[in-house]
């Protein structure tokens, strides 16, 4: 059973710089005592994933298929199904300068040969198919074809883009590109939050680095059915859990959070079991790189630290005894959170550590 916060929370008011309720009481504590953020311990920690191959990954295990390599080199555009090519044939009448769409299952309808499949193949590819066809009734047959009005790759700009929607693949096409082709991002967009998802599986890019740093191994190809999201910051959650009153997700808002806001609305501490001088955060910068850190809140409560600022997707746990090392941290938090909804980042990020 939760203790009563009463007394609690009007030290975290004193430490937030709230003004005090007449009923509240805690010792004065001098201003150069508050001048520490609760923060014991922080270090930066990579997955494997990171280690062994630092492209970004989709799924469990392969690399996401179409990224970028060094020598760029230029894939051929493949028709499908929506999409309407022009013809040329002879330059006869009837059989010069008309248009065709492809139908569901893939096929053409054209003059002479009918119907035709020739999805999954690129213009060039379709001229030789077609000049062989001909031929079988004309000598030295001409054929030419482009591509009119490409449809069969959509890629979706979900979230904070300037000109969300789709958009529809006419060659090969990188991230940069497809960002560009959307309008760019708003300025509240969250870049750590970016999702690609592809094939129905959450691919991992950090569009942060590619942005910011110039991270160019994130600059992947698309293909059609892409879905890009990019979430506003203030839409993103944070996630507390352990020995509080009601373990959740909170919206992180568009002013933020801090940790004793966080532990406030989750009901505050258990009493007597929570362990409050070793609060652990575990912070996604990446799907496969973090940041851990331990916190004295039980300081903060005191008014011996200062209130700890959050970030969005940071996992809070606070423990119920003292734990041995980030492992057991790490193994106890995973379960708890893979059934929150949303979390998708920190669960991708912790089970990247738990291997």
């Amino acid at each position: 059973m939760a203790r009563p916060l009463y007394g609690w929370i009007c030290r975290a008011a004193l430490v937030g710089g709230a003004m005090l309720s007449s009923g509240c009481t805690i010792d004065t504590v001098p201003l150069e005592a508050m001048t520490y953020d609760g923060v014991v311990h922080r270090q930066v920690i990579s997955g494997k994933r990171s280690i062994v191959d630092p492209q970004p990954i989709c799924g469990d295990k392969s690399p996401l298929a179409g990224v970028t390599d060094e020598a760029r080199e230029t894939v051929a555009y493949k028709v499908g199904p929506g999409d309407t090519l022009r013809f040329n044939i002879f330059g006869e009448e009837g059989m010069r300068d008309f248009t065709a769409r492809i139908d569901a299952e893939g096929f053409v309808q054209l003059p002479i040969i009918e119907a035709l499949k020739i999805s999954d193949r690129t213009t060039r590819q379709i001229q030789q198919l077609l000049k062989k066809k001909y031929e079988i009734r004309f000598l030295d047959a001409w054929v030419t074809v482009e591509l009119h009005n490409a449809q069969s790759h959509p890629v979706h700009f979900l979230g904070e883009f300037r000109d969300p929607g789709v958009r529809y693949l006419e060659r090969r096409t990188d991230l940069l590109e497809g960002i560009t082709m959307a309008g760019g991002l708003e300025e509240d967009a969250y870049l750590p939050g970016a999702r690609l998802i592809r094939n129905e599986r959450f691919c991992s890019i950090n569009l942060r680095a590619l942005l910011r740093t110039g991270d160019f191994t994130q600059n992947v190809s698309l293909i059609g059915g892409d879905l890009i999201f990019v979430p506003l910051r203030g839409d993103m959650n944070v996630y507390i859990l352990g020995a509080v009153e009601t373990p959740q997700a909170i919206a992180f808002g568009e002013s933020g959070r801090s940790l004793l806001e966080v532990l406030s609305i989750a009901g505050g501490p258990d009493a007597g079991t929570a362990l409050l001088k070793e609060v652990r955060i575990i912070r996604t910068l990446t799907p496969t790189r973090g940041e851990l850190l331990v916190l004295d809140v039980r300081g903060m409560l005191r008014g011996e630290r200062l209130d700890f600022e959050l970030e969005p997707d940071d996992v809070i746990y606070v423990p119920r005894s003292a734990l041995g090392s980030w492992n057991e941290a790490i193994r106890q938090i995973l379960p708890s959170l893979q059934l929150l909804s949303g979390a998708i980042a920190p669960v991708a990020l912790i089970t990247t550590l738990a291997e």
